[in-house]
């Protein structure tokens, strides 16, 4: 239900009190929307004769857009699928450092590795929540039905199956 007639009938949400990223400049403004695209409010109002369906308040936080990379297996010398005691550290040194790269959330992936490293790299999760949408692991950790000479199976069982991911 994109554009045209039916788009126009879809909910349009307000964001107040927030501050917009336009060039290099921060902008206290308002931000329409509807099925994800922006909207000219002037238009809205004018043409359509529209009001937002529903507002929410950003509380003065800055609303821009980012990149969501959902596959990264590290970055800045840091790489997630070493087993290392400080995991957590390292995720916290990438999600500050590719910021500025305009990604604003990652799930960090753990390629195909002994259950030791899928039980670290679950478990900073919960204890810290900097720019991650969850974890990603790309292959199964057995695959009983086609494993491949270099692919080692480890059952799914023990502690990081129940990681909240």
């Amino acid at each position: 239900m994109r554009g045209g007639q039916d788009g126009a009938r879809a909910p349009v949400l307000q964001f107040t009190n927030c501050r917009i990223l336009r060039g290099q400049a921060l902008l206290r403004e308002d931000l329409w929307v509807r099925e994800g695209r922006v909207l000219d409010p002037e238009k809205l109002f004018f043409e359509e004769r529209r009001v937002a369906d529903e507002r929410r308040d950003c509380g003065g936080c800055i609303l821009a857009p980012g990149f969501i990379d959902v596959q990264i297996n590290g970055g800045f010398g840091v790489d997630f699928s070493q087993a290392t005691e400080d995991v957590g550290s390292g995720v916290a040194l990438v999600a500050q450092r590719i910021l500025s790269h305009g990604v604003t959330s990652f799930c960090p992936t753990l390629v195909t590795s002994p259950p030791e490293v899928y039980h670290k790299g679950c478990t900073w999760r919960a204890r810290s929540s900097v720019g991650r949408s969850g974890v990603h692991t790309p292959k199964p950790t057995c695959a009983p039905l086609r494993p491949t000479p270099s692919m080692t199976c480890w059952p799914p069982t023990g502690p990081w199956t129940t990681s909240a991911l």
